[in-house]
């Protein structure tokens, strides 16, 4: 543990060390040996470390993120239509794609995914939003609205995605609503790193369904981005650990 919290020591800034001081009080509530409480899935509490670091995020982090979102969502009655999806929901579509004319998207595995089309195409949700794996070690943001048919895509690098890459997300609209969605840019903050993908293409989701409240991050700021994001998951578990003792 020290050696991960290093880095909180060498943060420049007032907020910095705001950040730190709040999360070395946090973390005297917990208990490492633990899981983490409140998230979709219960990963131990020492997953929580990797936010004090600059090294990459897993898919756990990205997870817990979108569920802080999913959840801050809930309290916002003007903001019910947004659907946040997990990681894995863009893979559905592109299997979805691909065996569609076999029938087979009528199927059990691809519910959620129909469902939510139809959701979606019915006016009971107006938009969704996830994020997306690309170049096998880079990620990126997408927010569909259905009201204006656009696909929104946000890269923290690469200001366009790879050849091809929106043909599923076109079919998925198109199926479900038989109209033709436009292309824009989201916004989103420029890399200045190695390893802030994860996030900015998170804060740019956070942005778009809820700019009062995220603004973009900074690039010279992705180190507090990611203690904010560490602290936010915390006081979620202890949260929900006080509502279950």
């Amino acid at each position: 543990m020290e050696r991960r919290t290093q880095l909180w020591k060498n943060e420049e800034g007032e907020e910095a060390r705001r950040l730190v001081t709040k999360i070395y009080n946090a973390l005297t509530c917990i208990s490492w040996s633990g899981k983490l409480s409140g998230f979709a899935v219960a990963e131990p509490v020492v997953e929580l470390t990797a936010y004090a670091t600059d090294e990459w995020l897993s898919d756990v982090h990205e997870n817990q993120m979108l569920d802080l979102l999913r959840r801050r969502l809930q309290h916002q009655p003007q903001q019910k239509k947004i659907e946040i999806e997990n990681i894995y929901f863009y893979g559905f579509l592109i299997k979805a794609y691909e065996i569609y004319s076999s029938g087979e998207y009528k199927g059990r595995y691809f519910a959620c995914a129909r469902e939510t089309g139809d959701a979606m195409a019915s006016g009971l949700s107006s938009c969704i939003g996830f994020l997306v794996n690309v170049y096998s070690n880079h990620w990126a943001a997408v927010v569909i609205n259905f009201e204006s048919s656009t696909i929104f895509y946000g890269d923290s690098i690469y200001k366009k995605p790879p050849t091809g890459f929106l043909t599923a997300l076109h079919w998925w609209t198109h199926h479900h609503t038989g109209q033709h969605f436009k292309e824009e840019s989201l916004i989103i903050t420029h890399q200045q790193d190695s390893f802030s993908c994860r996030l900015l293409s998170f804060n740019a989701l956070t942005h778009h369904v809820l700019p009062s409240e995220y603004p973009l991050i900074p690039a010279s700021q992705v180190r507090n981005g990611r203690l904010k994001v560490m602290l936010d998951v915390i006081d979620w578990h202890l949260d929900q650990a006080r509502s279950l003792a």
